[in-house]
């Protein structure tokens, strides 16, 4: 059976870029907060900045519109497609490129980028999908990529707000495509601290559901110091670290974790 990041990003690309242009409206205050970080670590307009794991491109043609040379890769044929497209509707192609490769494999991808990139995002939530060993072994490799001094800024879901705020069952309309429903199973694995998700997709009928697609997620989430100790493991500087995109400090009642590395 294929891992859960294949069946979604691939088999279910579609649906899944719906479900991310869900995301857009708060994309503009994202970059906006990123640009801050990036002014306030020496990072600016005209550096080299790479978003792995890029979706459809949000973030990536936002910062390129504002002047950074941006490098964007993810998974799924059908996010990069969609990203290659909208940077050539927006006249910023020769400011953003878009490669289709797998985080766990990112520096043999951009081998020709060691040591080039002035920053490094990785956002919404897109660490965490294999086991610990995958993210080490990830994140030694953003270290690589990276120039001395560069930058790496993590967008993680915060699990000790999942704790605190736990609901075991929830159903979602996808605002792009309309007449579906997302029903999300979760469970809380505290022995890894991993949340174990079902995915049921279903189309409206009438007063009938039906059933489109099924995909398990099994994620691993971290607290605060589980990630400093991350960074610190695999050659970053921790710097700082906010709780959402006001910039409040992390608490169990602050859903993100964004967190800030610097490369010595």
């Amino acid at each position: 059976m294929s891992h859960w990041t294949h069946q979604l990003f691939l088999e279910y690309g579609e649906i899944f870029l719906k479900m991310l242009k869900s995301g857009e409206e708060s994309a503009p205050k994202e970059v906006e907060v990123l640009v801050g970080i990036f002014a306030e670590t020496d990072v600016h307009q005209g550096d080299s900045l790479l978003d792995l794991c890029c979706g459809y491109g949000r973030h990536a043609l936002l910062l390129a519109e504002k002047g950074f040379k941006v490098m964007g890769v993810d998974l799924s044929p059908v996010m990069i497609e969609e990203a290659k497209k909208l940077a050539k509707t927006r006249g910023i192609e020769d400011r953003v490129k878009f490669l289709v490769g797998d985080a766990r494999e990112i520096s043999k991808l951009l081998k020709s980028k060691l040591g080039s990139f002035n920053a490094i995002i990785n956002m919404q939530t897109s660490l965490g999908y294999y086991d610990d060993e995958t993210d080490v072994h990830v994140l030694e490799q953003l270290n690589r990529l990276a120039s001395s001094g560069g930058v790496l800024v993590i967008d993680i879901t915060n699990w000790d707000y999942l704790i605190r705020h736990f609901q075991p069952f929830e159903i979602s309309e996808l605002k792009y495509l309309p007449g579906y429903e997302r029903h999300e199973h979760r469970k809380l694995n505290f022995e890894n601290s991993r949340m174990e998700n079902t995915w049921k997709f279903y189309k409206k009928e009438g007063e009938e559901l039906k059933h489109i697609a099924t995909v398990p997620l099994n994620h691993r989430l971290y607290s605060l110091h589980e990630l400093m100790n991350l960074l610190e493991k695999t050659g970053w500087k921790y710097v700082k670290s906010y709780g959402n995109f006001e910039l409040q400090p992390i608490t169990p009642d602050t859903p993100r974790i964004i967190i800030v590395g610097k490369k010595d």
